[in-house]
């Protein structure tokens, strides 16, 4: 479900220890168990992926393995044109964030959207209609 930023076969951690655990520590002091209920595992992940991944994208050497888990947490949008020749693409993020304004950095990651979805659900109260 969440990239690996363990260690990698040579006992590399991809994100440092130290990093890791300030995030899980920010992410406990965020991420109330009494609110989130039976999603607070889930929650405490993509909110501990979502800042391993940001801390990556300006840290990461590109041809090192955290590439992949770049790769894995980028956003995801919609693929608006493409082109063979010179081989060329465009995509538009602002139809998938739409829905996530005012989430601001929460944006940035396939992980922070989730969480912000998921989120806007448990924070709604006693109800959600979709």
């Amino acid at each position: 479900m969440y990239p690996q930023f363990g260690p990698d076969a040579n006992g590399v951690y991809v994100v440092p220890q130290a990093i890791t655990q300030m995030y899980i520590d920010l992410a406990n002091a965020s991420i109330r168990q009494a609110r989130w209920h039976a999603y607070w595992r889930t929650a405490m992940g993509w909110f501990v992926a979502h800042f391993c991944t940001l801390y990556l994208q300006g840290t990461a050497d590109p041809n090192s393995g955290a590439a992949g888990v770049l790769a894995a947490g980028q956003t995801r949008g919609l693929v608006t044109s493409e082109s063979a020749g010179d081989v060329s693409a465009s995509i538009d993020y602002s139809a998938i964030a739409q829905d996530l304004d005012g989430w601001a950095a929460w944006k940035l990651t396939i992980y922070g959207q989730q969480l912000a979805t998921i989120g806007r659900i448990v924070g709604a109260g006693g109800i959600y209609v979709y």
